[in-house]
């Protein structure tokens, strides 16, 4: 596994969570219609990066890195837990934090075709 990810979960809910960062927003957003899942998986040539559901981050290296650190860094504020091989799932806290972030976008949303 990446080290990262491997020093985030073991520091897993140490980290304040007041403010996310983009990467980590849309991580959860995307997530929430994943089932909360949300998968690290190789390309072609075998260099690692996140996929949720059909969502693929793996434009471009810096891509790549960006949305991996977002993973460790939800995991490191106890969104985001270790379940199985490569694969993480949300807390109870994410599912929260995933929700007020997919129901805030459909408020913007709505805010903005009512206008």
């Amino acid at each position: 596994m990446l080290s990262e990810l491997d020093k985030a979960i073991k520091e897993f809910d140490t980290v304040p969570d007041e403010d996310l960062e983009y990467c980590e927003g849309e991580l959860l957003g995307f997530s929430y219609f994943a089932r909360g899942e949300i998968n690290i998986v190789d390309d072609l040539i075998g260099h690692p990066y996140i996929r949720i559901g059909t969502q693929h981050y793996n434009s471009t290296p810096r891509i790549k890195a960006n949305y991996r650190s977002g993973l460790a860094t939800l995991v490191k504020k106890g969104f985001a837990e270790k379940w199985y091989g490569n694969t993480f799932i949300l807390t109870q806290k994410g599912w929260n934090r995933a929700e007020e972030i997919v129901e805030d976008t459909r408020k913007t949303i709505a805010g903005y075709y009512n206008k």
